[in-house]
């Protein structure tokens, strides 16, 4: 399997005195679907911001067997925790039309292109309203819409089911269960990746203390007792 993303040695810290990622290496193959658990403050966000060069960390990180840059950057598309730092239009449309006029497609294509990723997330029929006046699960599947738009190869989440009633993580679940690109998706919810991922990385304390296959990961009461997960 060939891979989209190499992370190699990746260590971080926000000072001489607090290490926060320690030795992270890991990669996500062409087409596979990766999940990235821990309890809070075990360093998953953080591990996010540094794969995108949000903050600087040392050791190898590699897209599409390259350093980030123009090349590879419009090839990536992230959704983060919070839709709000997405979605801030006067109407949903624009919010997934924008990154996609600014990327220079012509407006009818772009047009076309949102309301077809507005559709994947069954989001066509409040188009034209607000972000703020949608629900919360609606706006987080409107940030992977808007992600969604420019067709990515490889897509990160960063807790793309935190605060949501069931209802909403199944339908964000369906959103991306049917997508063939490479993600990366981290999160708490276990049951979520379990029924999403490949494989699991079991984050704690800055370091990845276990990885595997998903059912198996997810499946260690012990391992998910040691991470604070259980």
């Amino acid at each position: 399997m060939k891979p989209v993303l190499e992370v190699d040695n990746l260590n971080y810290a926000y000072d001489s005195a607090r290490r926060v990622l320690s030795d992270i290496t890991f990669s996500v193959g062409e087409g596979e679907c990766v999940g990235i658990v821990g309890a809070n403050g075990a360093g998953k966000s953080t591990l996010l911001w540094c794969l995108l060069g949000l903050l600087k960390a040392t050791g190898s990180v590699r897209f599409f067997g390259e350093k980030l840059g123009k090349q590879t950057v419009g090839r990536i598309g992230v959704v983060f925790q919070n839709p709000e730092d997405q979605l801030f239009m006067p109407r949903l449309l624009d919010d997934i039309l924008l990154p996609l006029l600014n990327r220079g497609l012509l407006p009818q294509l772009a047009h076309e292109r949102a309301l077809a990723a507005l559709d994947k997330a069954s989001l066509r029929e409040v188009y034209e309203r607000p972000a703020a006046q949608l629900s919360l699960g609606e706006r987080k599947r409107a940030a992977i819409a808007a992600a969604l738009a420019g067709a990515p190869e490889l897509l990160l989440l960063d807790e793309p089911t935190a605060e949501l009633d069931g209802r909403s993580v199944r339908r964000v679940a369906e959103s991306l269960r049917t997508l063939t690109m490479s993600r990366l998706i981290a999160s708490h919810d276990l049951e979520f990746l379990r029924g999403l991922c490949h494989r699991t990385l079991v984050l704690a304390g800055g370091k990845i203390i276990a990885q595997g296959a998903s059912q198996e990961i997810l499946g260690q009461r012990v391992l998910l007792e040691q991470a604070g997960l259980i």
